[in-house]
């Protein structure tokens, strides 16, 4: 039988009068971050904001970086490695072969390192639908981003853009039933005003329900959001003017969801 540790009702009182107010103070501190955080965008260009939700001197090592997206001024693109000369490649490698703003790693592949599901580039189809339930589409058509299911969505030539990757974080600002398990994570999310968020965590592993949570509340304001395939894949590359950022990740990715002005020759690429 395991040895039981019996505490004694004055020390548990006594536990309990310190305990609770050092819980208290530790969640209107966490509570007072985020607020903060609410008002930390960082403009980095037309249409592109940067916050870092976790920067705190508690956890120095921890990050969830987040970009918004304005897509009247930017464009949300594919690169795969195929294009690169390579089987697979990295965040890195992807923003610096399109010359793009941003790159964060796609959705899910095969041991071959074949794209899984749904890819759209330019009104062109890289890799076919999936019929998987609990995987979404995310799209952008004429300038506006969508997320849809397998069995909803509708192809159509305007559809400039599309991944499908799973499960749905929001759908119309309701949080599904997900599963249990520490990641770390990448995500897709449409805001209330329309603007598209960008997310990878680093040194912050959660779940699937913890961080559909964080993209619903403010700052983020999300009421649509697709997981993207977290973990060791989970990684961005971001150079814009002076702005660095470089998120690796534990393992090479198939393709890369990259971000682009709309205007390529307006000399804000640095």
């Amino acid at each position: 039988m395991p040895k039981q540790t019996i505490i004694p009702l004055q020390k548990r009182t006594i536990i309990k009068r310190f305990v609770k107010p050092f819980i208290a103070l530790l969640l209107v501190t966490v509570g007072l971050h985020f607020a903060m955080a609410a008002n930390n965008w960082r403009p980095l260009a037309p249409g592109i904001d940067y916050n870092d939700l976790v920067t705190t001197h508690f956890t120095p090592w921890s990050h969830i970086h987040t970009f918004r997206i304005n897509l009247q001024e930017n464009t949300l693109s594919l690169t795969t490695a195929k294009e690169t000369h390579q089987n697979f490649a990295k965040a890195e490698d992807y923003a610096q072969f399109s010359h793009a703003f941003i790159a964060i790693n796609g959705g899910f592949f095969d041991k071959n390192y074949r794209p899984l599901g749904l890819r759209i580039r330019n009104h062109q189809q890289l890799s076919p639908l999936k019929l998987i339930s609990w995987w979404g589409i995310f799209y952008t058509k004429a300038g506006h981003a969508y997320l849809s299911n397998a069995k909803r969505f509708k192809q159509s030539e305007l559809i400039d853009f599309a991944i499908q990757s799973g499960p749905r974080l929001l759908i119309n600002g309701r949080i599904p039933s997900l599963r249990k398990g520490l990641a770390e994570r990448s995500a897709l999310g449409i805001t209330q005003d329309g603007q598209v968020i960008l997310l990878v965590t680093e040194h912050a592993a959660m779940s699937t329900t913890h961080l559909a949570h964080l993209m619903k509340a403010p700052p983020l304001n999300c009421i649509n959001a697709l997981n993207l395939d977290g973990g060791s894949s989970s990684q961005l590359y971001a150079k814009i003017n002076s702005f660095r950022l470089n998120v690796h990740g534990f393992s090479n990715v198939s393709d890369g969801i990259t971000v682009h002005p709309r205007q390529m020759n307006a000399g804000i690429l640095n």
